[in-house]
């Protein structure tokens, strides 16, 4: 307390005495301010370039808050600028990613019931499409790929789920309290998932992608415990633990045909159901629509070309 006040008094010229009745330190000058922050023009013009990296929360219920956050900094900053950073800074671009709508009413109640540990009566769509009531303790907000995601207690399990905002049909206190765990850690939380997505046990996974992708594949950490081996043909094994299975596989399919599944044997099993089952797909929209990949005249009705095309598929993965 002793070197912050000396620091106004001497370094911020602030008018303070010492006022015996009330055994502390008062303004002699009720209209006295702080002078506005001093920052060098390549912090000011970083601090720009942070104001346009949150665009990206356009639309979101963020967005207010922030922008009356960012127009006090700028504010305070008036005066000691001696850049024209707004014209630097229209030299750069923010494109974001696809933003999920959130309901502001559901994003005002799960912050306020994770700062007063409320537990709340939540009406939820998963992502197969299943409505189911939760009766949830709220503990961590995180951010990713657009939405915004609550990692909270659901009491039913009496364990750690994660929950996307955007995906509450209807959510309010219920008029209890909870206690949150003294050693709960969003970090350790997240951190064996991939992406959002995590669950009970760990999987070994080993990835081969192809050489046409292999320099994107290695300028990017895609989880923390990956590595990565580069083979003599230009391809690269990437390996990594995780107990994400649901986000892993729908990763691993857009990355097709540039990538094998070299292990576990039960993800490589599910990739390819998953591949059959849209080749499946596919193939029978192509067939309905007069034409084959296959073969250039249209196919007539139960086609065996179709279902050869399939049964050809059908051998994809078998290998080691």
């Amino acid at each position: 307390m002793a070197r912050d006040l000396d620091f106004l008094r001497d370094e911020e010229n602030a008018p303070l005495e010492y006022d015996p009745a009330t055994r502390g330190w008062r303004l002699t000058e009720p209209t006295y301010e702080l002078p506005p922050i001093r920052l060098r023009p390549q912090e000011v013009f970083s601090f720009f370039v942070a104001r346009k990296l949150l665009e990206a929360f356009h639309g979101t219920p963020m967005e207010l808050g922030m922008q009356s956050v960012m127009a006090k900094i700028a504010e305070s900053l008036q005066g000691f600028v001696t850049v024209d950073v707004e014209s630097l800074t229209d030299r750069f671009s923010v494109i974001p990613e696809d933003q999920a709508r959130i309901d502001a009413r559901v994003w005002k109640t799960v912050v306020q019931g994770i700062h007063g540990c409320q537990q709340l009566a939540a009406v939820y769509q998963r992502f197969d499409g299943q409505v189911k009531d939760y009766r949830l303790e709220p503990h961590h907000l995180v951010g990713y790929h657009g939405n915004w995601y609550v990692l909270a207690t659901n009491a039913a399990k009496d364990r750690t789920e994660t929950f996307a905002l955007s995906r509450f049909r209807s959510v309010a206190p219920n008029g209890r309290r909870f206690v949150r765990p003294a050693d709960f850690d969003p970090r350790e939380v997240i951190k064996d998932g991939f992406g959002i997505s995590r669950g009970e046990h760990p999987l070994a996974v080993r990835l081969r992608f192809s050489p046409r992708v292999a320099t994107y594949l290695k300028e990017r950490l895609w989880h923390p415990s990956q590595t990565i081996r580069e083979r003599s043909d230009g391809s690269i094994d990437l390996a990594f633990t995780t107990t994400g299975r649901q986000e892993l596989v729908r990763w691993i399919l857009s990355w097709m045909p540039e990538v094998q599944v070299l292990g576990p044997v039960d993800l490589r099993r599910r990739v390819l159901e998953r591949l059959k089952t849209g080749i499946h797909r596919q193939l029978r929209r192509s067939a309905g629509r007069g034409f084959s990949t296959a073969q250039k005249t249209p196919p007539s009705k139960g086609d065996p070309g179709v279902k050869s095309n399939f049964d050809q598929f059908n051998s994809f993965g078998s290998g080691g």
